[in-house]
């Protein structure tokens, strides 16, 4: 009986150690995909911000007019910029919790 009740401990553990296997799995997915997202993203504001901030640097005096308009998108890429930096951070240290996490429980 001794031995029946340790099988079943045993069966018992190796579903627990396969479900959390597949929860990490499937969270480690999620944090390569939304990384990749935000990083494309990030780049993406960074060269527009480049590309915008050299052009309003060669514009001649016949965009002063713009130069309200153009101070507001720079500083709104800018917050853009520095929240998708903030994103990949906090996404970054999540899933090291979640390995650290998973390796305590997993020994």
């Amino acid at each position: 009986a001794e031995v029946a009740d340790l099988q079943g401990e045993l069966a018992k553990l190796a579903a627990a150690q396969a479900e959390m296997n597949k929860m990490r799995s499937s969270e480690n997915s999620a944090f390569v995909s939304n990384k990749a997202d935000m990083e494309q993203g990030l780049e993406g504001v960074k060269l527009a911000l480049k590309m915008l901030s050299e052009y309003y640097a060669k514009a001649d005096k016949a965009h002063a007019s713009a130069d309200g308009a153009s101070t507001g998108i720079i500083g709104l890429l800018e917050v853009v910029e520095s929240d998708f930096t903030k994103g990949v951070t906090e996404m970054t240290a999540t899933e090291e919790s979640a390995v650290s996490t998973y390796e305590q429980e997993t020994k």
